[in-house]
């Protein structure tokens, strides 16, 4: 049995080398000896999938223990055991028999993760993603060894991250193409007496038959002059009737299991005149801010800009994300967001980050959602998914 033989898309070893080495220089300028990153699903856990190519899945907490001089350890439930022709870069994995619902079971695993740390005596070990590791081990392991120190590089390991090689952009490419084929198809998908839950799981299955690793899709309906909004598939039990329009967002990932994501408006018949006149700002708001996505320019002036623009035209301001990055993580960095009380965006826009911008517009009488990735060169960004900027007429 080998990686190619089992893996779809798997990551080369080029690659993983590559980012190990880029992940121990940062260690020897820091002076850290170890670092400790987690993650437990494929949607927003994609440090542990950086080091390993294994995604942490079904909320089962997944530890990486990366020494700066030899092979990584892996900390796992024995529930969801790893093939040994899997691993790579990886000296052992320890296992447990540990669940997040058996709360006592949390002893387990840190006291894997303790032994191992007490056999290497480091003096200074880094976390990664400390928003990702549970209290009870970042709890244990601290109070276990008062005399480490212990510091957060997440902010300098999330540029390394958000800066993609050209085997990653690869495949982010190919997940831009299977969402091109999504909405390519969704006219032959959608037909009238459908609940909204059966469109979904259309997309899905058509989406995992064209490589998706897993299937994130939002969906919403609604009649000309009501909002529609998104719904999750707990609140997609609506009835599709002729006339309709609605919000489709895909956000599946592809082989390998780098995101996009896109979203579309679509309706039965020509778009009513209230939701052209909102798509046409939102497209055009899409672009402006497209153009602004150059080296060296801080997300929340981006941000700032698009709130400006959509607000002289009558439309409501972002405050949710507005647009970020994305790679094995659906959002990554840099956020553009609205400046909070309790957090800012201090990551400037690179070369290689391959970031998605969203308007979306929602009041009274319509809800408009446009979504897109871009590819940041040099000398700009250039758009990665190929489907018009269009609402989907059916």
């Amino acid at each position: 049995m080998s990686v190619a033989e089992r893996i779809r898309r798997p990551i080369s070893d080029r690659e993983l080398n590559r980012r190990w080495a880029a992940n121990r220089d940062l260690m020897k300028e820091q002076n850290i000896e170890l670092v400790l990153t987690q993650g437990n699903n494929m949607h927003l856990g994609g440090y542990v999938r950086w080091f390993t190519d294994i995604p942490a899945e079904y909320n089962l907490h997944m530890t990486v223990l990366f020494p700066i001089d030899e092979p990584m350890t892996l900390v796992r439930s024995s529930a969801s055991r790893i093939p040994q022709w899997a691993l790579r870069g990886v000296k052992e994995v320890l296992y447990a028999p540990f669940a997040p619902t058996l709360n006592y079971t949390a002893d387990s695993e840190a006291g894997l993760v303790i032994d191992y740390i007490r056999k290497r005596n480091p003096k200074r070990i880094g976390w990664i993603g400390k928003a990702s590791i549970t209290a009870g081990l970042m709890e244990k392991v601290v109070t276990a060894f008062p005399n480490v120190e212990f510091v957060d590089i997440t902010n300098d390991f999330d540029m390394i991250k958000a800066l993609k090689s050209d085997e990653e952009m690869e495949y982010v490419r190919e997940t831009a193409r299977i969402h091109d084929l999504l909405w390519a198809a969704l006219p032959a998908i959608v037909k009238p007496n459908m609940k909204e839950y059966q469109i979904r799981a259309e997309v899905a299955q058509l989406a995992a038959d064209l490589g998706s690793e897993e299937h994130l899709l939002f969906i919403g309906t609604a009649a000309p002059g009501k909002p529609c909004g998104m719904s999750t598939f707990q609140y997609a039990n609506r009835t599709v009737k002729e006339g309709d329009y609605g919000i489709l967002l895909i956000e599946v990932n592809g082989p390998g299991g780098y995101y996009c994501e896109s979203a579309r408006n679509f309706c039965f018949g020509e778009p009513f005149k209230e939701l052209q006149a909102a798509w046409d700002v939102a497209a055009e708001a899409q672009q402006l801010t497209a153009d602004l996505l150059t080296p060296g320019r801080n997300a929340n002036e981006v941000v700032a800009k698009y709130n400006a623009f959509v607000s002289e035209r009558g439309y409501c301001q972002e405050g949710r994300l507005y647009g970020h990055s994305q790679g094995y993580d659906l959002i990554e960095r840099p956020a553009f967001m609205i400046d909070h009380k309790y957090g800012k965006e201090d990551m400037e826009i690179r070369p290689g980050m391959n970031i998605s911008l969203h308007p979306y517009f929602i009041d009274d009488v319509r809800a408009v959602y446009i979504n897109d990735n871009y590819y940041v060169t040099e000398t700009g960004a250039k758009k990665i998914h190929k489907t018009a900027p269009k609402i989907i007429v059916l």
